[in-house]
C-alpha cells in the first residue's frame, strides 16, 4: 500500500495511518549530509506530512526550528496537535494524487526566514519533470548562506538490495502494483522502460516513458490514485549540474539530490 492510500484511500487503508510515520528519514538525510551540525538552523521540512523527520531527530532539530510544508491539509492538522511550536504550512497546490482539489502552479509561500537546510523525502517522486524543476528552483531561493536542499528520487534502472532481490526499482514497484491488480503486465512494461531516462507510472499500470503522461485536474485524472515518477541518475545530474547526487544509504531505494547554496 502507497502513503497516498492512507489519506485517500478506503477506511480501511485511512484507519492504518496511525501506524504510519517514516521517522528514518532523519537517519537518511543525516547520513547524506554527512552529519551536519543542526543546532539553531531553521529546517523545512517539504511535503513533510505529519512530521517524521522532527519526531525522528531525537531533538536535534527544536520543534521551534521546524517548519513543515505539505499538501495535505489533514497531515498538518496532526503534526500541529503533536508538535504545537513547530510551524505547520498547508501548501495547497495540486496534486493530482495527494491533492486533487489543490491550486494548480501555486507558488510555495513567502515563510519570512532562510533555511539552512531544505529536505523533501519522496516529494517529486510524485510530481511531473517540469514542477520538480519550478519547485526546486523556488526553494534554492529560500536558502540561507551555506545552505542545503537534499531531494530524493528514484531510478528505475537501479538494484537496491542485490542480496535479497534481483530485480531494479520499477520492478519492485510493478510487483506491488501486481498484488492488487493482476492484470498489471509487469514483463511487458519492464520492456518497454528499458534505456529510459525518466518514467511515470500511473495507477501501478500505465508507464509512460520520458512523458509526464496525464497530469491535469479534468474527470480523466480525479481516477488516478497513484503517481510515481522515476529518474535515472544520469538524467537528474543533467538537470542539475551543479548538484552532487549520491546512492540511497539505510536500505532505502532513494537516492540523494543535494544543493548547496554557497556563503
Amino acid at each position: 500500500m502507497e502513503e497516498v492510500h492512507l489519506w485517500r484511500g478506503s477506511a480501511e487503508q485511512r484507519a492504518l495511518r496511525s501506524r504510519s510515520g517514516n521517522l528514518s528519514r532523519f537517519a537518511y538525510f543525516n547520513q547524506q549530509l554527512d552529519y551536519p551540525d543542526w543546532r539553531g538552523k531553521a529546517v523545512l521540512d517539504f511535503g513533510g506530512n505529519i512530521g517524521g523527520l522532527l519526531r525522528g531527530s531525537n531533538g536535534a532539530i527544536r520543534p521551534e526550528d521546524y517548519y513543515c510544508a505539505d499538501v495535505l491539509q489533514e497531515a498538518m492538522t496532526e503534526g500541529r496537535r503533536s508538535f504545537p511550536q513547530a510551524h505547520w504550512i498547508h501548501f495547497n497546490r495540486y496534486n493530482c494524487s495527494f491533492n486533487p482539489e489543490g491550486v494548480k502552479d501555486l507558488p510555495i509561500p513567502d515563510m519570512g526566514i532562510e533555511f539552512g537546510m531544505i529536505l523533501a523525502y519522496s516529494v517529486f517522486t510524485h510530481t511531473t519533470r517540469d514542477e520538480m524543476n519550478e519547485l526546486v528552483g523556488q526553494l534554492q531561493t529560500r536558502l540561507a548562506p551555506g545552505g542545503a536542499l537534499a531531494f530524493t528520487f528514484i531510478d528505475p534502472h537501479y538494484t537496491t538490495w542485490p542480496e535479497t532481490y534481483n530485480g531494479n526499482n520499477l520492478k519492485w514497484r510493478l510487483e506491488r502494483a501486481h498484488e492488487t491488480n493482476p492484470s498489471v503486465d509487469i514483463e511487458g512494461l519492464l520492456e518497454r522502460s528499458k534505456g529510459a531516462a525518466w518514467c511515470a507510472l500511473v495507477d501501478g499500470r500505465e508507464l509512460y516513458i520520458n512523458s509526464n503522461g496525464d497530469w491535469s485536474n479534468d474527470a480523466q485524472t480525479q481516477a488516478c490514485m497513484t503517481y510515481n515518477v522515476f529518474f535515472t541518475v544520469d538524467f537528474l545530474q543533467r538537470e542539475f549540474p551543479q548538484a552532487a547526487i549520491r546512492p540511497p544509504v539505510n536500505g532505502e531505494m532513494h537516492h540523494c539530490c543535494i544543493i548547496r547554496r554557497k556563503t
